[in-house]
């Protein structure tokens, strides 16, 4: 049965994953018919602030297959910070195209923007429901097990932390040491995924660096360096806040940008700390940062992540049929011994809202500076197909 109007925003950072959502909702709706119209606002809240709309209602099925396997975000994104400033123009737009049913799919900061569309909506008046659809690949989503689109970039950066460990491994002395700095904001669940196809002691990487420990200069080039005497090459992985005594690493310089919910981006931790290395052992370090490429990368994407990125799409029309509202549609990690299973339950969004779920102790090393076999356990049902294994010459 027919009822009011739906919009859909895609926000923040994209994943390989994302338009799944994206399909989900948009499959779910046209299969039980849920809604009178399903508009997409183009770019996201800005794009919804400029009433820039586009309406999917008779969008076909071969094209939301389509949608559901291209990388970026389909409906565009943006980082535009909902503030009671601007929030009474967002309820006219809503209210000029009759929506009643509002589904962002977005990370930290849309659990902020579907927190304050709920408060502004509820204190004017206007029957609003609001749905966080989770999506980030920095994992730090609060109160679910883990985020859609974390599986894929962890898949791609294992492979790509495999692969740079034999390149650097061929190169010996001419290129003996690699860097890969990786995104994730304020936690270290990206960089610890490098770890995931680390079977013996010398494989890469040797050192990972996560914001949530305080990375020591001079114990990271001592790591570097034994790990370089010992196997002829090493690899270290850095996530890109990761600090030391003073604060992020790099941050005493001017922030190369800041947007509107206040995170600062800087030159990376990474660059600082192979520019030291390569002072210090007097060896050459290349410096890698894949940047946008980890969350695109579709021949990486993870089956198991690009299910889930579908089932909280359409878990989200179905609960907002349900009358849910205000609300994350969260991941729970089934209890099942032989085989990795999910289902989804509901958290409150303002328990979501500025909170980031850290790498807990667990899993990872102090003294090693590597992740431990907790977070393998955590991690590696979430990258899908299991890792290749590379054969090595260079013992």
């Amino acid at each position: 049965m027919k009822s009011s109007n739906a919009l859909i925003i895609q926000s923040g950072g994209s994943t390989a994953v994302i338009n799944r959502s994206l399909a989900g909702i948009l499959a779910e709706s046209l299969k039980v018919r849920s809604f009178s119209k399903i508009y997409g606002a183009i770019h996201g809240t800005d794009g919804l602030l400029k009433r820039n709309i586009t309406d999917l209602s008779n969008i076909s099925r071969s094209e939301i297959s389509l949608i559901g396997k291209t990388p970026g975000a389909a409906l565009g994104s943006s980082r535009y910070k909902i503030t009671e400033a601007n929030a009474s123009k967002v309820l006219n737009v809503l209210s000029d195209f009759k929506i009643a049913y509002l589904f962002i799919i977005g990370g930290n900061d849309s659990a902020a923007n579907a927190k304050e569309l709920g408060r502004i909506s509820d204190l004017n008046g206007y029957k609003l429901q609001v749905i966080h659809v989770p999506k980030t690949i920095d994992n730090d989503l609060v109160g679910t097990d883990h985020s859609p689109g974390y599986g894929s970039t962890a898949r791609f950066i294992s492979l790509a932390t495999m692969g740079a460990g034999k390149d650097a491994q061929t190169m010996g002395k001419s290129a003996p040491i690699t860097i890969i700095e990786v995104m994730g904001r304020d936690a270290g669940w990206i960089a610890a995924s490098s770890a995931l196809g680390k079977n013996n002691y010398h494989d890469p990487p040797h050192i990972v660096c996560v914001p949530e420990h305080i990375t020591d200069h001079g114990n990271f080039i001592n790591q570097l360096e034994n790990a370089h005497r010992k196997f002829g090459y090493a690899v270290a992985v850095v996530a890109e806040n990761s600090r030391n005594a003073d604060g992020i690493i790099g941050s005493n310089e001017k922030a190369l940008h800041e947007d509107q919910f206040g995170h600062k981006y800087f030159e990376g931790a990474g660059f600082h700390l192979s520019k030291l290395a390569e002072s210090q052992l007097k060896v050459r370090v290349r410096y890698e940062k894949p940047g946008t490429i980890q969350r695109s990368m579709v021949s990486c994407i993870s089956s198991v992540d690009a299910v889930e990125a579908e089932m909280v799409g359409t878990k989200a029309v179905q609960y907002a049929m349900e009358g849910a509202t205000e609300v994350m549609i969260s991941i729970k990690r089934d209890n099942l011994a032989s085989k990795y299973s999910s289902s989804t339950h509901l958290i409150p969004v303002e328990e979501v809202a500025d909170q980031v779920k850290y790498l807990p102790d667990n899993y990872y090393d102090k003294q090693d500076l590597l992740p431990t076999e907790d977070f393998k356990s955590y991690a590696i049902p979430l990258i899908g197909t299991p890792l290749p294994k590379f054969a090595n010459l260079l013992k």
